[in-house]
């Protein structure tokens, strides 16, 4: 079951995050087997990072994977 609602939690951040900041669905070489999403210039793993936080991995959630991406674009485009 933890698979499926990996699946499913993954998938909905992933499309919550395209909608809020514009985007879409790609692969990824580090991704193989499963979508990335690219916005604002950056890819992410909402697969990857629905799996950590439904393994109990410390510091992680849903919301901050999306809430955090406008900062990691700024701070990419200012080079640091």
């Amino acid at each position: 079951r933890l698979d499926l609602w990996s699946q499913l939690a993954g998938a909905y951040t992933g499309e919550v995050t395209i909608r809020a900041y514009g985007g879409q669905w790609v692969t990824h070489p580090d991704a193989p087997g499963a979508y990335a999403i690219s916005v604002l210039g950056i890819t992410g793993f909402p697969f990857a990072t629905t799996s950590r936080v439904l393994a109990g991995e410390p510091w992680k959630s849903l919301a901050s994977f999306a809430r955090v991406l406008p900062e990691i674009a700024r701070r990419s485009q200012q080079g640091g």
